[in-house]
C-alpha cells in the first residue's frame, strides 16, 4: 500500500448569515459533510481523518461539529445560541492523501457555496500553510547575513 501524505489544513471563518439562526447545526453538519465527500471524490486515494468544525460563544456556550468519514452523518456537540447570525468558526481538516492546496482549494469553494445558498457570506483566515519538501526560501536568510 502507498503512503498517504498527511498535510492538515485550519482556519478560522467568519460566517455572516441572516436567516440561519436556528440552523446552524443544519448548516455546519451539511458543510462538514460535503467537505469531506468532496475530498474524497478529488482522489481515489484520499482517506478522512478528521474534519471539525467549533464554534465559542459567550457564557461558555459552544457548538462542535465533527465528521470522521463522507458515508458517517456529522455528530454535533453544544449549540448556538438563539438570535445567532455571525460566528467564527476554528476549522481543522485532516485528510490523507490530499495536498494542502487541493484541500484549501475545497474548503474555500464549499464554504462559499454554503454560505451563498443561505444568502450569506464567509471569511478566511489560514491558520497554517502549506509546508512542500524541497520548498525553500532563502533569500530572507541571504538578506541577513549581509546586513550583518
Amino acid at each position: 500500500m502507498a503512503e498517504l501524505n498527511l498535510e492538515p489544513y485550519a482556519a478560522v471563518q467568519h460566517w455572516r448569515l441572516p436567516e440561519a439562526d436556528g440552523h446552524w447545526e443544519t448548516i455546519l453538519s451539511d458543510y462538514l459533510q460535503t467537505l469531506a465527500q468532496r475530498c474524497v471524490k478529488a482522489s481515489p486515494q484520499a482517506v478522512v481523518g478528521h474534519l471539525k468544525g467549533l464554534a465559542l460563544f459567550s457564557k461558555s456556550e459552544f457548538l462542535r461539529v465533527s465528521v470522521v468519514a463522507p458515508q458517517i452523518p456529522a455528530t454535533l456537540s453544544g449549540k448556538a445560541p438563539p438570535g445567532c447570525t455571525e460566528l467564527e468558526l476554528t476549522l481543522n481538516v485532516l485528510v490523507y492523501g490530499l495536498p494542502w492546496t487541493e484541500i484549501e482549494k475545497m474548503v474555500r469553494e464549499t464554504s462559499t457555496e454554503i454560505a451563498s445558498q443561505w444568502k450569506g457570506g464567509v471569511d478566511h483566515k489560514v491558520l497554517n500553510q502549506a509546508v512542500h519538501p524541497g520548498h525553500h526560501s532563502h533569500h530572507h536568510d541571504q538578506q541577513e547575513r549581509n546586513n550583518e
